[in-house]
């Protein structure tokens, strides 16, 4: 199935738009953790060199230890922690503590500080930093382990609340730049709709074309369309112009030839005269479906409004002798708009109208009508109808059903050409009349821009 421009181009911003925002949302959420991390650590790193300058011995080389201000140490599992070792004694540990003391690997040398995470006696996850200190000389020389500990509830709950925050933001933004994009498409678009209403104007218009206002990424497309248009033109007005010269090349051997058919018919030989009419009007009926022809294959396809069209032959047929008693029924809604121009389509309709006219006992109908789809314009008569096993073969080139009837054959065959010329179907069925049923079909090119 093929996929609209406009759901191409909006598909691709989601994608883009969707592969940004979860970027960002991963970038913002490493960057805050690590700016909260650095936080953590300078906190800590603080609160140990604190407490390593309140640590001291005493003359008889006893450590006392002068508590951190911050109340959180002295408070019970509060998340605030402390804890002393001196030497291989047991850790001294701060009022807040209600477990074990930690376990510690103690840092490779004295005055570094080691940062690492771990989980306490009752299952908190704390962030600590440890160093070694000493304190004396010689024999009185003492190593002090020195940690401080704070919970990781409180880092860990502000990075989930950033990163949910985040993800619901990023989620707003994103649908703001999806409706943002959908103006986009849309202004970007604007002007292939343009071009489309312009080229159903051009269709309804002889000598129309695209204007030029139009962006410079548009113009390209619209200059090789106006230029096809007017290769279309030229050749249309040279094919007519060769049509004209032969027409009035063979104006005076055939007026020669009417001549010479009413001296055979005043010397009294009405056969010959008779079949001679009948070879003259054969070569004026062939030269003018040929120049029809010709035009076909060279025009550009063009609408006209069959309507008055049909009222005019049906008062120029009407006339023909024998053909008072017909009673005709036209049902043409106004405008129908078929792709031939003017002479093109009163030759088509000609040849289905006369042999409608030709064949038809009483009674001829031309029912017209339109929808989104299609149009059609169908021609019936109440004759004897055509069998349906020689339906394809009347179409065919210069076949005959009733040699007894005037004619040449090549009515229906000449109609199928030019229907097939203007991306037209022409079918034969049978009529609710009893003869045939001639329908011209026109399949509507429905364009999408969305």
């Amino acid at each position: 199935m093929k996929m609209s421009l406009s759901l191409r181009l909006l598909l691709a911003a989601a994608m883009t738009t969707a592969i940004a925002l979860v970027a960002t949302a991963i970038v913002f959420n490493f960057l805050f953790r690590l700016y909260f991390e650095d936080r953590a650590k300078n906190e800590l790193e603080t609160y140990l060199i604190q407490l390593s300058g309140n640590v001291s011995a005493n003359a008889d080389d006893e450590v006392q230890i002068i508590p951190i201000p911050d109340p959180r140490f002295n408070q019970a599992l509060s998340g605030y922690y402390w804890q002393v070792q001196i030497d291989e004694a047991e850790p001294l540990l701060s009022p807040s503590f209600w477990a074990a003391p930690l376990e510690l690997t103690r840092p490779q040398a004295a005055g570094v500080i080691a940062f690492t995470d771990l989980t306490t006696g009752t299952g908190d996850a704390v962030a600590v930093a440890s160093w070694i200190i000493t304190m004396g000389e010689g024999e009185t020389r003492k190593e002090v382990f020195l940690a401080v500990a704070i919970d990781r509830a409180d880092l860990d709950m502000s990075v989930s609340r950033f990163t949910s925050n985040s993800v619901f933001w990023l989620a707003v933004l994103g649908l703001f730049l999806m409706v943002a994009s959908w103006f986009q498409v849309r202004l970007g678009l604007n002007p292939l709709q343009k071009i489309q209403s312009e080229v159903a104007r051009v269709s309804h218009t002889a000598n129309g074309r695209l204007s030029s206002d139009y962006p410079s990424e548009v113009l390209p497309l619209v200059d090789e369309v106006n230029q096809l248009l007017n290769v279309n033109a030229e050749a249309l007005e040279r094919a007519r112009s060769r049509a004209g010269d032969l027409a009035h090349g063979l104006k005076t051997p055939l007026t020669i030839m009417h001549g010479i058919e009413r001296k055979v018919r005043r010397s009294g030989h009405d056969t010959l005269a008779d079949d001679l009419m009948t070879e003259i009007t054969s070569i004026q009926h062939i030269v003018e479906r040929e120049l029809a022809s010709s035009r076909d294959s060279q025009q550009a396809l063009l609408n006209c409004d069959a309507g008055p069209i049909i009222d005019r032959l049906h008062k120029a047929l009407g006339r023909q002798p024998g053909a008072e008693h017909i009673q005709w029924d036209i049902n043409v809604p106004s405008p129908l708009f078929l792709p031939f121009d003017e002479y093109d389509l009163t030759e088509l309709l000609g040849n289905l109208l006369d042999n409608a006219v030709k064949w038809s006992n009483s009674r001829i109908s031309v029912q017209g009508g339109q929808d989104q789809a299609h149009s059609f314009l169908c021609v019936e008569d109440d004759g004897p109808g055509i069998p349906e096993e020689d339906r394809d073969a009347v179409l065919a080139r210069g076949t005959r059903l009733d040699p007894e009837q005037p004619g040449t054959g090549l009515g229906l065959n000449i109609a199928q050409r030019m229907a097939d010329a203007h991306g037209c179907t022409l079918s034969l069925e049978r009529s609710d009349l009893g003869g045939v049923k001639v329908c011209l079909v026109r399949q509507l090119a429905i364009i999408d821009a969305s």
